[in-house]
């Protein structure tokens, strides 16, 4: 029996190398992440272990020798390139049996080309299954294989996930209480901010003593005041209205209080002419914090997508809403990890204001390993 270890920069090369070299009917004793140290780090190489009671022998010694190199670009192409160099008789059936064998390790690569074997193909697969996207699934999954190696113990794949995603997340930044402050709070329609700053003042005025004052932008969509209005008297603190984003200097001199909290109308980030409004509430208020409001049942993209519209130039937190409503807590992980902003808050309910808590990254690495907060 002859034993022989293949390398290659995929598991598709090092397959197809034992395979050309070896025969159809070799079989793969071991597959896993090479040995070798060669490649770039954020690249990954790959070995199997295969056996065959004897070697295949190719039409050419040459041409079996040259195949054992890496090869690049489409497997079909390179397979038809190496087929050129034999006789145009044994060309085809020898490029048909290449393609054939190439087809039936598709199913078998696709489980396994760009994954890391042990924790971190565990960790992989519970990635996706939150749905997180398959970019992060894959870089959190290789880190976390990495640490597996480093620990004396097998600690299981839920701490090593909660671990991961704990490394790439900042720490939380609620809005601070130190000194009086002004606070904007922007989103797309529909994305909870009136709830949301109603579930703020509540806080603040009922558990933390401070007086609070909220103003309202939002004279275009339809009750929009008269929702706020409720909330303001059901907490008991005073509530204006600006028509213009110029008179909220005035509104703020005639009613001073510990916080300020603007909300702002619902827009629609291709509306440049609202985003610019916002830019001026901001400046006209003096805003020490700003907050974006992203509801968790976007998709990743949007979501990086509205957050930078928002932004602009603006260093902007961020408060993740809608939590409850999402159906798994992967597509705002990768958001909230391609954006790398401060998250302030989750919220996942309608309670005031009892449904917010503080965006500790410990909370949200709980979310994905046990699919609730």
């Amino acid at each position: 029996m002859i034993v022989k270890r293949y390398t290659g920069k995929t598991a598709e090369e090092a397959l197809v190398l034992a395979k050309w070299e070896l025969g159809e009917d070799a079989i793969i004793l071991s597959s896993g992440k090479a040995r070798d140290r060669w490649w770039k780090f954020w690249e990954q190489g790959f070995q199997v272990l295969v056996a065959t009671d004897y070697p295949q022998k190719t039409p050419s010694d040459a041409v079996a020798e040259s195949s054992a190199k890496p090869i690049v670009g489409h497997r079909e192409a390179a397979a038809t390139e190496t087929l050129n160099s034999l006789g145009s008789d044994a060309a085809g059936e020898r490029l048909a049996q290449v393609l054939d064998l190439l087809q039936g390790l598709d199913r078998r690569l696709d489980r396994i080309e760009g994954i890391p074997m042990g924790v971190g193909e565990t960790v992989y697969q519970r990635l996706l299954e939150q749905e997180v996207t398959e970019s992060w699934a894959r870089r959190l999954a290789h880190e976390a294989e990495e640490d597996a190696r480093n620990e004396p113990d097998d600690i299981g794949a839920d701490p090593v996930i909660t671990r991961v995603i704990l490394r790439h997340l900042p720490r939380p930044s609620p809005i601070s209480l130190a000194e009086s402050t002004v606070v904007v709070v922007m989103g797309p329609t529909g994305s909870g901010k009136t709830t949301t700053i109603a579930k703020l003042a509540a806080y603040f005025h009922l558990e933390q003593k401070k007086s609070v004052l909220l103003i309202t932008t939002d004279t275009f969509r339809v009750a929009a005041v008269e929702q706020i209005k409720t909330y303001a008297e059901i907490l008991g603190i005073p509530l204006a209205v600006a028509l213009r984003p110029q008179d909220i200097p005035d509104l703020i001199r005639h009613t001073p209080a510990d916080v300020v909290l603007v909300d702002t109308a619902g827009h629609s980030v291709n509306h440049a002419l609202s985003m610019a409004e916002l830019q001026s509430i901001v400046q006209y208020a003096e805003a020490r914090e700003v907050m974006v409001t992203l509801p968790a049942t976007m998709i990743p993209t949007a979501m990086v997508e509205t957050a930078h519209r928002f932004a602009g130039d603006l260093p902007v937190k961020l408060c993740l809403t809608k939590v409850d409503e999402a159906r798994h807590g992967g597509p705002a992980l990768s958001a909230l990890l391609s954006l790398g902003w401060p998250v302030a808050y989750l919220t996942d309910g309608q309670g005031v204001p009892d449904d917010i808590r503080v965006a500790f990254p410990e909370t949200i690495a709980q979310w994905i390993v046990k699919g609730a907060l």
